[in-house]
Parts: C-alpha cells; structure tokens; sequence
C-alpha cells in the first residue's frame, strides 16, 4: 500500500473453518451513456510534480465505453450521498489524507457480459464500508484480493488512523472468478474480534493464500477447506508481500508499528510464519522510512524495495520522498534516491524485472531483462502523467509476456511483448474510488476497485 498526502485521494496460530458470510449478492452493470460528473475534484495539495491539472491524468482520459453513468442512472442502490470530507491519517510511519466515499450494489446475480461490466458484492458489514485492495491471481483463475475498511473507517473516526480498530467486523480475503466472471463468497480469516482488515494477499505455490492485515497478524487460508494459520511472531504492521530467496516469503514493515514511529523493515519468514530473516532500513537524517513493495530479484540475487521516506515532526517544511532500496546478495543495504521515482516493482515467470518509473511528467515502464537477454530499456506509458495526483498502483505480468499497469484513476496500461502499449480508462463510478489491482484473463481485463467491494471487467486492450 501506498500512502501519500493529498486532497480527495490517498493512497499483519489460529484454526477456523470456511463459511460464507451472508447474503452475498451481485450483479454487473454496463453502462453506455454520459460519463458521470465528479463531485469531488483532487486539488494540487500533493503534487510533487506540479501539472496544473486538479483531476486524474489526462484531460483526453475517457471511460473505456462511451462514458460511464452514475450508480443512480445504471440502476445501483445508492447507500449514502456523496461527501467530500478530508481525513488526516497519522501513526507511526504512516502519514496521508483520505476522503470517505460511498458503497451501491445491485439487488440480484446476473450472467456477466462482454464490454465494460462492474461487479458490487454487498457490504459484508452493516457497521463498516469495507472495499477492494490488492489482488493476487491463483493457478484457478481466481483473483484473490484484500478486503478492508481502513479508510472509511478513518474518515469515520476524524480522521483516526486506528478508527478501523474501533469496531469489531468480518476480516475477509475476497474472490472473483476470472473464467465466470462472477464474484465468489469471501473466505473468512478472522475470528469474532477482529478489527483489522485484509491489506495485501500472495497466492502460493502450496496453494495457500498468505495475508496482512497490518493492525493485527499475518496469516495463510487453504481456500478449499477454509483452514487459517495466524502468524502471530512476525509482528504488526506488515503490509506487502512477495516470493522470496529459496521458497521464503517477504513482507514489508511499513515503520516500526509504533505510535512513537521509527524505520521499518522488511523480513523473510517460511510458510509456517517462522521469521528467518530481517532486513533493517535506514533513513537518512531527518526522516524515517517506511518500506513498502519488495520484489526478489532470483537472478540477480537483490532484494527490490520501494519506500516513503516521512518527514521527522521536527523537519518542518520538508516533503515526503520516495526513494528506492537494494538488499545485495552480500546482505548489504543500499539506498537509491528516487530520480526517477520507483512507485512499484515487478518480477515475470522469466526473471524479466518490471518498474513503474515516475520523473516530472512522464510515467515509464522499465524492463530489465535476464542476464544476457539484451540491456535494460524504457517503453513510455504516459507523457502528461500527474505524479502529484495519480500513482502506478500494481504491476501484473502475465504468462503470455504482456503486462498490467494499474493505477489509482483507473488508467490501465497494458505493455505488450513487442513494445506496444494498449491503455484503457476505466470508469470512476465512485469519485472517491481507487483502483488497486488489474488482472488479464484471455482477451478480458479486471481490476479491483476500491469503491465498496467491487471488480470491474472491460475487453483487454
């Protein structure tokens, strides 16, 4: 997860068994008529790289029909007006503004459709706007992904960051049937009190699909039986994961999980939740650092990490940065100052190593290839990207060699293996609505939206 500041956006041994949770009801909505109006715009409060523009992207962005109609018009259930309220998100490490949206779904199941189609599960809590975060894509053609109340629940709480801590709600790992098109009951991975809930998920190669959930531990579920392992001595605040060296597994400690702050992490545990190894960053004077995607690089035997580096509270006036760290195979920890910006990292089937570049106003995928593969090249995703407003969100590579770029507006870049970029815009149904994780299957693509708990489908590019 990436945390930013700015107006109208932002961006861790228990036994159970599987049981659905509730009605759990949804429907895809194809819309063909007049975008919606946004009633929140962004402003320039967080652009590092000025623009000038107060929206997402391009002003040549449009919806990947002929436009988007609002919830309303399409036939959702409203469930709240709009609102616009501005939250500030403080603990530890973990430093950005939110804004609370609004959830709708529709009432009845119906077979998905080609085009554009958005899938709105209903809310798994009457107390607490959950919504879609990371996704993972399984042997099953299932898209495994996070379901989490964290920044409604802020807003809430004015702005409370441990507002999602306050209640009490079902701590859920979301499914959607990428061949069906059709979302699957959640697979539970809490118990009664749970509060926390589920920020990033990898699908293993064991078939278990391992979690963080941040306030509270990590953990795995086998999926087909519903069977969940806690992982209790790693620790809080853990937030992405990553296949690591030699069959271990790697998450990021996004600061130290202390209200007093401090540097994060990040560590290599095994499939048990057995810590085996930890990696301490450190800041240079004046901020700390808090990690956020890790990527093992097998062939090359380095450890990719993205990172915010926040201000000390006695730095005043200082900006955020972003700055890149490389764990070499000798263990040594290097920092790389972020020019450009590495807003997130990637590793195909093949060993080929993918990076979101961000630099003024140009958004690029870099590609190095194996060793011997030929030299590392940039392929341009965007020449008028707003760095300040929108940021490259997951990288997904596929096994036919192209590559998802997703990010927060819901942009999506798909890289082919000849070069060719294919881009798509996909609907902002939610002004308030962030994209996380975009997925292809065949000549589909599916991204989860962080607008209530919801996928939108669209033909690949």
């Amino acid at each position: 997860m990436s945390y930013r500041s700015c107006r109208g956006r932002t961006r861790s041994n228990v036994r159970a068994r599987f049981h659905p949770i509730g009605p759990y009801q949804t429907n895809p909505i194809s819309c063909d008529r007049e975008r919606e109006q946004e009633a929140c715009q962004p402003t320039r409060s967080r652009n590092r790289n000025a623009s000038g523009r107060g929206n997402w992207g391009s002003s040549a962005d449009t919806a990947i029909h002929s436009g988007a109609r609002t919830a309303a018009s399409c036939g959702g259930a409203i469930r709240c007006g709009r609102r616009c309220g501005v939250a500030l998100c403080a603990i530890g490490a973990l430093a950005s503004l939110a804004t609370l949206g609004c959830a709708w779904s529709e009432p009845a199941p119906a077979p998905a459709a080609k085009g554009l189609a958005t899938y709105v599960a209903s809310d798994p809590s009457p107390d607490e706007r959950y919504c879609a975060w990371y996704g993972a894509r399984g042997a099953d053609d299932v898209l495994y992904f996070g379901q989490a109340a964290f920044w409604s629940a802020m807003a809430r709480a004015g702005g409370d960051p441990k507002g999602d801590l306050l209640r009490a709600g079902p701590q859920l790992v979301g499914r959607f049937d990428l061949a069906g098109e059709r979302l699957l009951p959640p697979v539970p991975v809490g118990g009664p009190e749970s509060r926390s809930g589920v920020w990033d998920v990898l699908v293993g190669g064991d078939g278990e699909v391992y979690f963080t959930t941040f306030f509270e531990a990590a953990g795995a579920v086998v999926p087909a039986t519903g069977e969940v392992s806690r992982f209790d001595a790693l620790g809080s605040a853990l937030n992405e994961l990553a296949e690591g060296p030699d069959g271990a597994l790697l998450a990021t400690r996004y600061g130290s999980g202390s209200s007093a702050g401090g540097d994060g992490a990040v560590i290599a545990f095994d499939h048990s939740g057995r810590l085996e190894q930890s990696w301490p960053l450190a800041a240079p004077p004046g901020y700390r650092v808090a990690p956020k995607t890790p990527v093992w690089d097998a062939l090359r035997g380095e450890l990719w990490l993205t990172a915010d580096l926040l201000p000390l509270a006695s730095e005043v006036g200082a900006r955020t940065r972003h700055d890149a760290y490389v764990v070499g195979a000798d263990g040594e920890v290097r920092r790389i100052a972020a020019l450009p910006e590495l807003m997130f990292v990637a590793v195909g089937s093949d060993g080929t190593l993918y990076r979101a570049e961000a630099e003024a106003s140009e958004l690029w995928l870099g590609i190095v290839p194996p060793p011997g593969d030929g030299p590392p090249r940039r392929v341009a995703l965007d020449a008028d990207f707003a760095a300040g407003l929108d940021f490259a969100q997951d990288i997904q590579p596929a096994a036919d060699g192209r590559v998802v770029v997703t990010r927060w507006s819901g942009r999506v870049h798909v890289v082919h293996p000849d070069g060719r970029v294919r881009s798509v815009s996909l609907p902002r149904l939610d002004p308030d609505g962030l994209y996380y994780t975009g997925v292809l299957h065949g000549d589909r693509l599916c991204a989860t939206y962080c607008a209530g708990v919801t996928v939108v489908c669209a033909d690949a590019p």
